[in-house]
């Protein structure tokens, strides 16, 4: 029907999406928004023109863009998919990253459990502390309950990191107090007369 016929006596036209008078067959960017059809994986929709994952779902709607199950709003690397590497707190940086993997564009995760503390300081680097109290940031709780014990963890030994376990330590949650005397805060060097 010539109704519904945005070109009635153009027998090559029928739409014009965005109504700017060029007919959608011969219009380069059907939908106006600045990115040519060709290059625009939604042509007739002005508000999307990305499908990073290929899902179906734009860019700017849908909330995991590259499809790795990690939210964009979590995900450090919400345009590169993990790919099936292991993410072990769901932050978008995987455990580890090969050449494959650094060539995409991402890193490894200096922090694979995302307690805030950093693998190479962390007792245990792939179990979280969660709400369990770490005095010296060693990633050992100071205190290990049944479900930290669950968990395969087991309470630290010098909560303070100071070298003096706990048992022998007055001052257990104090790195600045030695066996029950104050670290120097300043050590003086005696040269040789």
């Amino acid at each position: 029907l010539d109704t519904a016929d945005a070109f009635p006596l153009d027998e090559t036209e029928t739409l014009d999406t965005d109504a700017d008078g060029i007919g959608n067959n011969t219009d380069t960017d059907d939908d106006a928004d600045g990115v040519l059809d060709t290059a625009d994986a939604f042509p007739l929709d002005k508000t999307e023109t990305i499908d990073t994952d290929g899902d179906g779902i734009g860019n700017n709607a849908d909330t995991d863009d590259d499809g790795d199950s990690v939210l964009d709003t979590a995900d450090a690397f919400p345009l590169i998919s993990l790919s099936g590497a292991l993410d072990t707190d769901g932050d978008g940086r995987p455990n580890t990253c090969d050449d494959e993997c650094a060539s995409d564009g991402m890193v490894a995760d200096a922090d694979d459990d995302g307690d805030m503390v950093p693998d190479v300081d962390d007792g245990y680097p792939l179990i979280s502390l969660g709400t369990n109290l770490d005095t010296d940031m060693d990633g050992r709780p100071d205190k290990c309950p049944s479900d930290c014990m669950l968990l395969g963890m087991m309470a630290d030994e010098d909560d303070d990191g100071d070298g003096a376990l706990d048992y022998a330590d007055p001052f257990p949650l104090d790195a600045s107090i030695l066996k029950g005397k104050k670290a120097p805060t300043e050590i003086k060097l005696l040269e040789a007369q």
